[in-house]
């Protein structure tokens, strides 16, 4: 799986070199075709319909990617420091599920929340 996703986003980077309408995509316009994915994928959750649930879910992964693609050439950032960031972001808000302590959601909800504020605060 690992491979394919890294297949994928190889893929969005030649469509944006050899593709002209590709190569004319804005972050702004790339957002608002993700919007667009994702109000389709509302409506696939609200009709149950689990084939199209599936196919809008990956447009969306696409748009997201293509986003990256995008940011990448602008000098943003990469791919890789969006994972490793929402990676570090999750443990930091999320610890106890690497440690085995066992919490409600009530307990977890607290912790996210209070971990969100400090690192709010930080910035």
């Amino acid at each position: 799986m690992t491979e394919m996703l890294k297949d994928v986003y190889e893929m969005l980077k030649i469509d944006r070199k050899n593709s002209a309408w590709s190569a004319k995509n804005t972050m702004e316009f790339r957002f608002a075709e993700l919007k667009s994915e994702i109000n389709e994928l509302n409506e696939a959750l609200k009709n149950q319909d689990v084939e199209n649930l599936k196919e809008e879910i990956g447009d969306s992964i696409g748009d997201l990617l293509f986003l990256i693609v995008i940011a990448e050439e602008y000098g943003y950032f990469s791919l890789k420091e969006v994972i490793e960031t929402y990676f570090e972001k999750f443990k930091r808000r999320k610890p106890w599920i690497f440690s085995g302590e066992k919490l409600t959601i009530e307990e977890e909800m607290k912790r996210w929340r209070e971990t969100k504020i400090l690192e709010k605060n930080k910035k």
